[in-house]
């Protein structure tokens, strides 16, 4: 027992110095709603110029820019035009309502007889637009931050550093 409190005493003070040391990507909207992007999180942008939206993870965070990790290319923050990040509850409600038309689907496709004409027919009028009050929902997947416009991007850089007294 106490070879493994020390193995793992030592496990700590090897990887402390990684741990203190962390940079992140800020995301702030008018100095609020900060968003934070560490390394390992996932990435959703738009460079400046073009209109192709990159998806991927970031592999680490420099100073002024980060490296993503599918292509291992660098990235300068001033090069970002739009950060989008996803928001889970229009999916939420986009797949409850799917799965309500769904059923109303089924039930107007399976309550087939020649005398219920016209529920059959209310049945897939209330799928069909729940189909496409789930379809409405979405624009509202993704929060957008227009850099430069509305919100600013910035790399912060929380080191514990140790003072000598």
């Amino acid at each position: 027992m106490p070879l493994k409190s020390l193995l793992i005493t030592l496990l700590f003070f090897f990887f402390s110095e990684m741990v203190c040391a962390q940079k992140f990507i800020a995301v702030d909207n008018y100095g609020r709603n900060r968003r934070k992007i560490y390394a390992g999180d996932q990435i959703v942008f738009k460079m400046k110029g073009t209109e192709a939206v990159y998806h991927d993870e970031v592999h680490a965070v420099l100073d002024s820019s980060f490296i993503l990790s599918k292509s291992m290319t660098q990235i300068p923050i001033k090069e970002i035009e739009v950060i989008k990040f996803h928001r889970p509850f229009p999916k939420l409600i986009a797949g409850g309502t799917a799965l309500i038309g769904a059923g109303f689907l089924l039930s107007g496709a399976t309550s087939r007889d020649s005398e219920n004409h016209y529920a059959k027919d209310v049945a897939l009028l209330q799928s069909g637009a729940f189909f496409l009050i789930s379809a409405a929902t979405i624009p509202f997947w993704w929060k957008r931050y227009r850099i430069g416009k509305n919100a600013q991007v910035q790399v912060l850089d929380v080191t514990i550093q140790k003072t000598t007294n």
